[in-house]
């Protein structure tokens, strides 16, 4: 791997963790500071795609900046240095949005618990959170 290529590889590793993250402003269902209200399909499409968020992985502290655009392209932009990348999303009918970048692969499903906004690997309720998210 050429010296060139390593910030992109490091990229690549830190947006696989954060994995598309993203926030929205308007609550999809009233949810207590204890309970995750994960986001629909329908509430991804109109209040995600076409917002740039900022992302913050839980476990690196490191924050990137994402645009998922109307049309299916993705594009990430690390704040700490370490490069950018595009690719591709798709969403699933459960609410899980995919992303491909550079031949790798990561979902995530988006949830607001109290006025905070995450995502995580699954939907299970005490599945940790990989990314806090919020508009950039």
């Amino acid at each position: 791997m050429s010296f060139a290529q390593r910030p992109l590889v490091r990229l690549v590793a830190v947006l696989s963790l954060a994995a598309s993250a993203w926030a929205v402003t308007a609550p999809a269902q009233a949810a207590s500071d204890d309970e995750r209200s994960y986001l629909s399909k329908p509430e991804i499409q109109t209040q995600i795609v076409g917002h740039g968020i900022l992302s913050k992985n839980v476990a690196s502290g490191k924050l990137s900046h994402w645009e998922f655009h109307p049309d299916g392209r993705v594009e990430a932009v690390s704040r700490n240095g370490l490069g950018s990348a595009s690719g591709t999303w798709t969403l699933r009918d459960d609410g899980q949005m995919c992303v491909n970048m550079l031949g790798r692969s990561g979902c995530r499903y988006w949830f607001r618990k109290g006025n905070a906004f995450a995502n995580s690997d699954t939907r299970a309720p005490d599945a940790q959170a990989v990314a806090e998210v919020s508009y950039d």
